[in-house]
C-alpha cells in the first residue's frame, strides 16, 4: 500500500501539473528555448513527485486530524485520500478522453519513448546510485535492530520519534515528542509523510529512505534543468550537479597543511584522523564545520532539506521567466544604437534607463500572468512545515529578483500568499503568529565577530576559491566593454584572497593565486572568444541574497540554522560558475585551467565523501523488539507522557519514543532550537527526581501532565540533581521493571 501511495502521489502531482499547463506552458517554453535543450519529461517527473507528495500528504494529515478520536486515524485518512486521488484522476481522464485515447494509440503504435537525452540519463543514474548508497548505509534494519549510522544518529534522535509518533502512535493534532505541550514548532511534515508510509506497510528505514532518495534525485534533476535553461549548456548542468554534491572550501588545504608527508595525509583521509593521530569527523577550521554542516552529511541527516530545495526550484521555474525577460528587454533596449545620418552611436545612460524600466514604466508593475505567481505562493506557503528555512531563503531570492525585474506586483502576490499560508499554519500548530521565527539583527553569522574583516575571512576560508571564480563572471563581462575595469576587479579580488587566505602553506597559496591569475587573464584577453551566458552576472546578486540574509539576521534561536540559507545560495550560484568553467572546455590551455579549478572547488567535498563513508561504518543500534519498547507500545496510551532523563538518544527514552510515545522534556538542543521554552520543565524535572515529600512529588507530577516516571542509570548518575529513588516506590506503583530500568505509573 505504501508504494501505491507514492505512485498515487506522483499521479496526483502529474494531474495537477497537466491540468494547469495553459498557465505555466508559456514560461517553461520561454526557458527551454531554443530547440528544447532539456527534455520536458526530465522536468515533469520530479516535479510530479514533489508536488503530488506535498499536496497528498497535507490532505492525509488533515483527514487524520478529523479522525483523531478513532483508534487508527491514519487508516481512515489514507482510505479517503486514496478515494480523493482516484476520483481526481478519473475526472481528469474523463475530461481529456480524446487526448488519452490518442496517447494510448501512439503508445501501442510506437511504444513508450521517454526522449531523455544522454546527459540527462547520466545525471539521473549517477544521482540515484550516489545518494541511494549513502542514504541506505545511514539507516537500515539488521534483524530486529535498527542501525543508524554515526553520521545521522544525532539528528535522527529528533526525526525518528516524530515518524514513530504517527506510524505507531496517534499524534493528532501534532505535537513534538520531545516536548508535548499541544503545539508543533518543528517542521514535521516530511517525517509525517515517512510515518504514514511506515503505517502503510514499509519498514521504518524504507519509509524514510525511499522518499529521501526520491527527493535528492528529483532535486538533482531539477537543478540540472534550471542550469541548462539559464545557460543553454548541458555540460554546465552536469557540472552544477557535481558541485552540488562536492562543496568548495579551503578546508582541504588547511587540513593538508598539518601533515609533513603525502603518505601520512592519505592515511589520515582514509581513516578519519587528524595530523596528531586523533580521531576526527569532518575537516575544516570554521565554527561547526566539523559537524558536517556543509558536507554531504547534511542531506543524510536532514532528509527534509532536499525535498524543500526541489520545490523551490519549481517556484523558480514559474517566476524566473519574468526576470529573464527583464534582463533581455533591458539589454536589448539599452544597447547603443547608431544614428542613421551620422553613423555615430547615440549617447544613452544605461543605468538611468534601466531604473526607468524596472521602476517607472507600466511593465515594471503590471502582472502579465497572475497564475504562476499564485502557484508559487501556494507552493512556498505549503512548504512552511516541510522546511521553513528554505521558505525564508526562497523569499529572499524572490525579493531581490523582484527589485531587479519588471512585473513586481506578481512577486508581491507570491509573497502575500506565502505569508498568509505560513501564518495560518503557524497559528494552527503553535497558537501564535510567529512560532519559532523572531527577527534579530546579528551580523557575522558564525564568524568571530560582525566586523567586515572577520566576515570576509570566514567566508573565504569556508567557501575556498568559489567566490573568486564567481568574480570571474563580472571580470568577463567587464572585459568585453573595458579591460581597465576588468583589471581593477581582478586586482581587488586577488588582494582580498592574499589578505584573507587561511594558513595553507606558502607554496600551495602561491599555486592557487597563480591559477586564478591565469584564469582571470584568459577571461580578459579571450573574452571575445568565450560565450558566457549574458544573464549570469545578473543572477549573482539574486542568488546571493540568502548569504546576505544569513550574515545579517538571526530568525531562530540557533543562528547555525542559517547555514541552510547559504547552502541554497551556493547551489544556485554554482550555475554561473558552471557556465563559466564549461566555456573553458573549448581549448586545450583553458581546459587545463578549468579542470584545475574544478579540482580546487571539489577536493574538500571529496574528502567529505570519504569521511561520510567512514563514519557510517559504525552505527548506533536500537532494538525494535526491546521489552520496554513493546511494553510502551502495547500497554500505554498513545498520548501518555513519560518523564525521563534529558539524554534521549539512548536507553529508555529512545525506546519509549520509538514506541510512538512522548517524553516530558527531551533533548535540550532539539527543544530549544525548535523554539520551546524549557526552563520551567527543567526545573520541574529536577524537583521531581530529587523530591523528599510524597505529596509534593505526586501533586507536581500530576499537575505537569506526567503519566509515567522513568528511573534508569542516567537518572542515578545525573549531575543536575540527586535522585531520591526510594520515595518513588512509596508514592507510585511500579508499571514496568527490567534490569536497571524502573517505570512508575503516576495515575
Amino acid at each position: 500500500m505504501a508504494l501505491l501511495y507514492i505512485c498515487l502521489s506522483v499521479c496526483v502531482g502529474a494531474g495537477i501539473i497537466l491540468s494547469l499547463k495553459p498557465y505555466w506552458k508559456t514560461g517553461m517554453e520561454f526557458l527551454n528555448r531554443p530547440n528544447r535543450p532539456v527534455s520536458p519529461i526530465f522536468v515533469f517527473l520530479p516535479s510530479a513527485y514533489l508536488i503530488g507528495t506535498l499536496i497528498l500528504s497535507w490532505i492525509t494529515y488533515f483527514l487524520a486530524l478529523a479522525f483523531k478520536n478513532y483508534e487508527k486515524p491514519l487508516f481512515y485518512a489514507n482510505t479517503i485520500s486514496f478515494v480523493i486521488a482516484v476520483v481526481f484522476l478519473t475526472f481528469l481522464f474523463l475530461s481529456h478522453r480524446e487526448r488519452v485515447k490518442r496517447l494510448v494509440y501512439e503508445t501501442k503504435k510506437y511504444g513508450i519513448s521517454l526522449n531523455i537525452k544522454g546527459t540527462e540519463w547520466f545525471v539521473l543514474i549517477s544521482s540515484v546510485v550516489f545518494w541511494t548508497f549513502f542514504i541506505c548505509r545511514s539507516l537500515y534494519l539488521d534483524g530486529s535492530y535498527l542501525r543508524v549510522g554515526v553520521s545521522a544518529f544525532s539528528d535522527f534522535g529528533a526525526h525518528l520519534p516524530v515518524i514513530r509518533s504517527f506510524s505507531v502512535g496517534k499524534n493528532f493534532p501534532a505535537q513534538y515528542p520531545h516536548f508535548p505541550d499541544g503545539t508543533m514548532r518543528y517542521h514535521f511534515m516530511f517525517y509525517f509523510m515517512a510515518g504514514n508510509l511506515e503505517f502503510l506497510g514499509l519498514t521504518l528505514p524504507q519509509a524514510l529512505n525511499i522518499p529521501s532518495v526520491l527527493s535528492l534525485v528529483s532535486f538533482s534533476m531539477l537543478l540540472y534543468a534550471l542550469c541548462v535553461f539559464l545557460t543553454k549548456k548541458t555540460q554546465a548542468g552536469v557540472l552544477s550537479c557535481f558541485l552540488f554534491a562536492f562543496r568548495s572550501s579551503f578546508a582541504f588545504f588547511t587540513y593538508r597543511n598539518g601533515f609533513s608527508s603525502i603518505k601520512d595525509f592519505i592515511h589520515a583521509v582514509a581513516n578519519n584522523l587528524n595530523a596528531d593521530g586523533t580521531y576526527r569527523e569532518h575537516i575544516g577550521n570554521t565554527l561547526h564545520e566539523d559537524w558536517g554542516l556543509w558536507a554531504q552529511k547534511v542531506y543524510i541527516n536532514q532528509r527534509h532539506l532536499a525535498f524543500a530545495y526541489g520545490l523551490f526550484i519549481i517556484v523558480l521555474f514559474l517566476m524566473i521567466p519574468f526576470f529573464v525577460e527583464t534582463v533581455e528587454y533591458a539589454v536589448k533596449s539599452l544597447q547603443p544604437a547608431k544614428s542613421e545620418k551620422s553613423g555615430l552611436k547615440n549617447n544613452k545612460k544605461p543605468f538611468g534607463d534601466y531604473i526607468k524600466i524596472i521602476l517607472f514604466s507600466r511593465q515594471a508593475w503590471a502582472v502579465r500572468s497572475i497564475l504562476p505567481c499564485v502557484l508559487s505562493g501556494i507552493i512556498l506557503g505549503l512548504m512552511a512545515y516541510w522546511n521553513g528555512a528554505v521558505v525564508i531563503a526562497g523569499i529572499s531570492v524572490l525579493f531581490i529578483m523582484a527589485a531587479l525585474s519588471m512585473h513586481k506586483l506578481g512577486y508581491l502576490v507570491t509573497a502575500i500568499i506565502t505569508f498568509a499560508l505560513s501564518v495560518f499554519q503557524t497559528r494552527f500548530f503553535t497558537a501564535s503568529n510567529t512560532g519559532v521565527v523572531s527577527v534579530k539583527f546579528n551580523p557575522g553569522f558564525l564568524a568571530e565577530s560582525g566586523s567586515l574583516k572577520d566576515i570576509a575571512a570566514y567566508y573565504i576560508e569556508l567557501l575556498g576559491v568559489f567566490p573568486f571564480i564567481l568574480t570571474g563572471v563580472f571580470i568577463f563581462h567587464c572585459a568585453r566593454k573595458s579591460r581597465h575595469a576588468a583589471v581593477i576587479i581582478l586586482v581587488i579580488s586577488l588582494l582580498l584572497l592574499i589578505l584573507f587566505i587561511p594558513s595553507i602553506g606558502i607554496f600551495r597559496a602561491f599555486l592557487i593565486i597563480l591559477l586564478l591569475v591565469l584564469f582571470y587573464a584568459a577571461l580578459i584577453y579571450r573574452s571575445t572568444n568565450l560565450k558566457v551566458c549574458r544573464i549570469s552576472s545578473w543572477l549573482i546578486p539574486v542568488f546571493a541574497a540568502p548569504v546576505v540574509l544569513a550574515t545579517t539576521l538571526q530568525l531562530t534561536p540557533d543562528v547555525t540554522v542559517n547555514h541552510k540559507y547559504i547552502i541554497l545560495a551556493v547551489i544556485l550560484l554554482n550555475i554561473p560558475v558552471s557556465d563559466l568553467l564549461t566555456e573553458f572546455f573549448k581549448s586545450g590551455t583553458t581546459f587545463i585551467v578549468s579542470v584545475c579549478l574544478i579540482f580546487l572547488l571539489t577536493c574538500t567535498g571529496l574528502v567529505d565523501m570519504i569521511t561520510l563513508y567512514n563514519l557510517d561504518r559504525n552505527s548506533v543500534s536500537y532494538n525494535l523488539k526491546d521489552e520496554l519498547l513493546l511494553w510502551a507500545m502495547n500497554e500505554t496510551r498513545p498520548d501518555d507522557i513519560f518523564l525521563t532523563h534529558y539524554m534521549t538518544h539512548y536507553g529508555a527514552p529512545m525506546s519509549i519514543m520509538l514506541a510512538g510515545r512522548s517524553v516530558y522534556n527531551g533533548y535540550p538542543y532539539f527543544t530549544i532550537t525548535a523554539g520551546y521554552d524549557i526552563a520551567h520543565r527543567e526545573e520541574c524535572m529536577k524537583k521531581i527526581y530529587s523530591a523528599a515529600d510524597e505529596n509534593e512529588l505526586r501533586n507536581l507530577a500530576i499537575s505537569e501532565g506526567i503519566d509515567y516516571i522513568v528511573i534508569e542509570d542516567q537518572n542515578r548518575n545525573a549531575a543536575e540533581y540527586k535522585l531520591n529513588e526510594e520515595i518513588f516506590y512509596k508514592t507510585f506503583g511500579v508499571a514496568f521493571q527490567n534490569g536497571s530500568i524502573t517505570i512508575f505509573k503516576v495515575r
